[in-house]
């Protein structure tokens, strides 16, 4: 017979613990709403490390290009989708027992990212017509 144990029996793991104490506490509704909610601002307002320009940024050598203004907002559009993820995953996730502003907070955080997404589509598509300084060119 094995020494392996059945499905019922505890395990005797020491870091079992702290591991689900650690999850209880990072993993709860509210920690992910606020998250939610401050990555949703960034990517809003294109702080920090939401903002696609960012990455794009060390790789200009003579001044901004056309085609990596076009990366850095369809990075940026992408990264977008983070605030969005979380905010749905909590929105979807709340109980009846959290608090009210736990669902406001992520529900906010996913209009927030979907504004970012949008707006961050919007720059990438009028900057890839933009042809020359003169006006726009067909896409």
């Amino acid at each position: 017979m094995t020494d392996q144990p059945l499905d019922d029996e505890p395990l005797d793991d020491p870091w079992h613990d702290q591991l689900e104490a650690a999850q209880d506490t990072y993993g709860s509704p509210e920690v992910l709403a606020l998250v939610a909610l401050v990555l949703a601002i960034g990517s809003t307002f294109g702080f920090g490390v939401l903002n696609g320009s960012v990455y794009i940024a060390p790789f200009l050598n003579a001044g901004p290009s056309h085609s990596a203004l076009v990366t850095g907002a369809l990075l940026g559009a992408a990264l977008a989708l983070v605030p969005i993820w979380l905010g749905w995953r909590v929105s979807s996730r709340t109980l009846a027992g959290d608090a009210a502003w736990v669902s406001v907070a992520a529900r906010a955080a996913l209009v927030l990212g979907l504004i970012s997404l949008l707006l961050r589509l919007i720059v990438a598509v009028l900057q890839a017509a933009h042809h020359d300084p003169s006006g726009f060119s067909r896409l």
